[in-house]
C-alpha cells in the first residue's frame, strides 16, 4: 500500500470535494490553523517544548480508490511523539475518501496508525462515520466513548419549523421579537469582525460563571482558559476559513447577548463554538433565534445535516437540543498508546473535580459561618 505523508494539498482537495461526508474540520485550512495555534509561545507560557506539525496522509486504498487522513504530530525536539486527527477539542477528524468512507478504509488506516513509532494516535471521527470506525477497531484500541446531538436538515427549513421543532422553540422565538434583538451573520473574513470580538467578550464572562458553578479556584479556571485560548482559536479559525466559517451573533440595546460559531463545508454544518451573557440569553431567549436562523441558512445553502456538538446523555444541554429535533448518535474516539495516557488523563480530570468540590464547600461553609 501506498502512502505520501504529507498529503499534497491539490490531492487532499479533490478527494473533499468527492466525499459527501466530509465536514470543515478535515480541509487543509482547519489542519494549517491547528498548527499554527498550538505549540506556539505566549506571555504565560512562555517557549513551550513542542511543535504541532502536519502529519496528513495519502493513501492508496483497496480498489483503486483514494483517501486522505488529516494528522497533525506533536513533536518535541523534532521527534514525533503524538499523531492524532485530531487532539481533543479540535473537532473531526478522520479519513476523507472517493465516495464515502467503508469500515474496509478503516480497517486499512487504522493498521496503520496502529504501527506508528508513537506514544499515541488516534482518531476522532464524525458520529455519522463513527459506526464504519467502531466495526473496524481492532481489540487493542482503545475506546473513548462521545454522544453528539445532529439535526437532519434535508427536509427543509419549514418543514422543521412546522413539524419537527417544539412548541416551546417556536413560541420563544416568537416571544424574543419583543426585544428587537440585532441579530447579525457574518462570514469569518468579515472586516469588521462583531461577532468574533463579541465572542471573546462573552467568552470570559463565562469562564468566571463556570468557575462559581464548578466551585474552581478563579485563578485555575483563567489559567485553563487562557492555555486553550478558544477566543484566539475562534479569530484564526474565522481568517482562514473565510466563508466557510459563519459567526452569528446576538445584540440588545448594544450589548452582546450571544455568539454561534459554525463551520460548513458540504452537505454539513458544524455548531463549532457558541458564548453567551447567561442571564440577558435567558431573557431575550437570543439563543433560540440564532439557532433557528442558522438552520434556516445552512438549510438553504443546501446543508443535509446540522451537528450541534456533544452532550452526555440525560442532560440539560441534550434536551435542549431536542426541542430542535436533534438525534442522540453514540460513537467513539479510538485511540493507540504505549503508555496509560487515556487512563491518566481520566485519573487528573477525577482529581481536579474533587479538589473543586472541595474548594466549593469551603467556601458554602466560610459564607454560612
Amino acid at each position: 500500500m501506498s502512502i505520501t505523508s504529507p498529503a499534497p494539498r491539490d490531492e487532499w482537495r479533490r478527494l473533499l470535494a468527492a466525499d459527501p461526508q466530509a465536514v470543515a474540520t478535515q480541509t487543509p485550512e482547519w489542519l494549517d490553523c491547528l498548527c499554527a495555534r498550538t505549540g506556539r509561545e505566549t506571555k504565560r507560557s512562555g517557549a513551550r517544548p513542542w511543535k504541532t506539525v502536519d502529519a496528513s496522509r495519502l493513501y492508496d486504498l483497496p480498489g483503486g480508490r483514494r483517501g486522505v487522513l488529516p494528522l497533525v504530530a506533536r513533536t518535541v525536539a523534532g521527534v514525533p511523539v503524538a499523531e492524532e486527527s485530531f487532539p481533543y477539542g479540535w473537532g473531526y477528524g478522520g479519513l476523507v475518501a472517493e465516495g464515502g468512507v467503508t469500515a474496509d478504509d478503516c480497517r486499512v488506516v487504522l493498521a496503520d496508525l496502529a504501527r506508528r513509532p508513537v506514544v499515541r494516535t488516534g482518531v476522532v471521527p464524525t458520529s455519522l462515520a463513527g459506526a464504519a470506525w467502531a466495526d473496524a477497531a481492532p481489540e487493542r484500541a482503545i475506546r473513548v466513548p462521545y454522544t453528539a446531538q445532529v439535526v437532519d436538515l434535508s427536509p427543509g427549513y419549514d418543514h422543521l419549523w412546522e413539524k419537527v421543532f417544539k412548541r416551546q422553540v417556536r413560541n420563544s422565538v416568537r416571544k424574543a421579537e419583543r426585544f428587537s434583538l440585532d441579530v447579525r451573520r457574518e462570514r469569518g473574513d468579515d472586516p469588521d469582525g462583531v461577532g468574533v470580538r463579541a465572542f471573546a467578550e462573552l467568552y470570559g464572562q463565562q469562564v468566571d460563571r463556570w468557575a462559581a458553578q464548578r466551585g474552581q479556584p478563579l485563578w485555575l479556571a483563567h489559567r485553563v482558559a487562557a492555555a486553550q485560548d478558544r477566543p484566539g482559536q475562534v479569530a484564526a479559525v474565522a481568517a482562514a476559513m473565510g466563508e466557510r466559517c459563519v459567526v452569528w451573533s446576538a445584540f440588545h440595546e448594544g450589548r452582546p447577548v450571544a455568539v454561534n460559531v459554525v463551520l460548513q463545508h458540504g452537505r454539513h454544518a458544524l455548531g463549532w463554538l457558541s458564548a453567551m451573557d447567561d442571564a440577558l440569553s435567558r431573557e431575550t431567549l437570543a439563543t433560540y433565534v440564532l439557532h433557528t436562523r442558522s438552520f434556516a441558512d445552512a438549510a438553504a445553502e443546501g446543508v443535509h445535516w446540522f451537528h450541534m456538538g456533544e452532550s452526555d446523555p440525560g442532560s440539560a444541554p441534550e434536551r435542549y437540543k431536542a426541542y430542535f429535533g436533534a438525534a442522540s448518535i453514540s460513537y467513539e474516539a479510538l485511540r493507540f498508546e504505549r503508555l496509560p495516557l487515556t487512563r491518566a488523563d481520566k485519573g487528573l480530570r477525577h482529581v481536579v473535580a474533587k479538589a473543586s468540590e472541595i474548594h466549593a464547600r469551603r467556601r458554602e461553609a466560610a459564607r454560612d459561618r
